[in-house]
């Protein structure tokens, strides 16, 4: 199976989607792995919001970055 085969919520992106939309088995070079991450895709990023403190988890999450990494850097200091 090449990447053109593949379907597009399970494909590589070249760079964070920001603002936008993320599938759960999608990833990116600026994955940041939270708590209790198992492989490195979307579902398992800090930057990605699938509502998973909430009772109900979402189908297709949001991307944070890099509101989410200053809020990071922020707490640092």
């Amino acid at each position: 199976m090449t990447e053109n085969d593949r379907r597009k919520d399970d494909q590589v992106l070249s760079a964070p989607n920001a603002e936008g939309n993320v599938w759960p088995r999608q990833s990116c070079p600026a994955f940041i792995p939270r708590v209790g991450a198992v492989e490195k895709t979307c579902w398992y990023c800090g930057y990605a919001d699938f509502h998973l403190d909430k009772p109900r988890a979402l189908d297709v999450g949001v991307c944070y970055y890099p509101k989410k990494q200053l809020k990071q850097e922020g707490t640092r200091e």
